[in-house]
């Protein structure tokens, strides 16, 4: 007699379920990065936005009773501010006219030249 043989084995069934699951998870795990990344650099722009309207309200607050101290300030806080080509020009040549008052002892009056070269660069870093 022979035997019946009617119920196969059991055969394995191709199963990618697992390798779906693992690139949903990069694909999750790139998308939360990527707004992660646009958040934090966006709270930077503002942060260095803030710090720049501080220093420049600074660098407007500068008052000239004491040249000395007034021409450091303003070559401080200049040299923060000047960031394209124009404004670093001018910030040389305020700087050239603000050097015969940093480094002696008693100090005149600041001209109205360096207060020119001063309102124009505030001009150039404000707009």
């Amino acid at each position: 007699m022979e035997e019946l043989k009617d119920i196969r084995a059991l055969e394995p069934i191709g199963d990618i379920s697992f390798y779906l699951f693992i690139i949903a998870l990069v694909f999750v795990s790139l998308i939360i990065g990527a707004l992660l990344y646009k958040l934090i650099s966006t709270i930077r722009e503002r942060k260095k936005d803030t710090l720049r309207k501080k220093v420049l309200q600074r660098l407007k607050d500068i008052e000239f009773d004491d040249p000395k101290d007034a021409a450091y300030k303003i070559t401080k806080y200049g040299r923060f501010l000047a960031d394209d080509e124009r404004s670093k020009k001018m910030l040389e040549q305020l700087l050239e006219h603000l050097e015969k008052y940093k480094f002696t002892k008693d100090v005149p009056k600041l001209d109205d030249d360096c207060i020119w070269y001063y309102n124009l660069f505030l001009k150039s870093v404000d707009g």
